[in-house]
């Protein structure tokens, strides 16, 4: 399964709402395109924490995902079919 929504809870029991998006840039000269996919805040567009990535990829409910100090609950998972394009 693809992910490309997700919601984490904080250990302040702060939701926080992220999605993937695609990001495709073409280089004339080079005459190729390159696409990058990051997990950004649905209601800010900043970039959650690059290391988690990876993580977020191929997380599960109820996974714990510990960050530093920070630890986040995965509650839900692909609550939006539509995928995101920057």
């Amino acid at each position: 399964m693809s992910i490309h929504e997700i919601v984490l809870q904080d250990d302040k029991f702060h939701l926080h709402k992220l999605v993937k998006v695609k990001d495709s840039i073409y280089d004339p000269v080079k005459k190729d395109e390159s696409t990058l996919w990051f997990w950004i805040y649905s209601d800010t567009s900043e970039f959650f924490y690059f290391e988690l990535w990876d993580e977020l990829d191929h997380a599960k409910i109820n996974e714990n995902i510990n960050y530093k100090n920070c630890n986040f609950k995965v509650v839900s998972i692909n609550n939006n079919n539509k995928m995101n394009y920057s």
